[in-house]
């Protein structure tokens, strides 16, 4: 089974993490996902739009940074009252 974990540490997003995340990436990473598609369109070639595309990427990460803090944030604040 491959590891979920990058070099770094961090999470990787499955592809159960960015469905479930899909409309918040929507309008998160809308800008750079239109500059990539509009890059796609106008030339085919893959080697012309790997910018854009580390942007979009870069983009998802940085959203998913977010939700894994704001998930650690929420837990480490439910705490039982015994």
């Amino acid at each position: 089974m491959a590891s979920a974990v990058d070099a770094a540490g961090d999470p990787i997003p499955t592809s159960a993490v960015l469905t479930a995340a899909s409309k918040h990436i929507q309008f998160q990473c809308q800008a750079e996902n239109v500059a990539f598609l509009k890059c796609k369109k106008k030339d085919p070639n893959p080697e012309k739009c790997l910018d854009k595309g580390r942007q979009v990427t870069r983009c998802v990460l940085s959203l998913h940074h977010e939700v894994v803090i704001l998930y650690i944030l929420a837990t480490c604040m439910t705490y039982s009252m015994a």
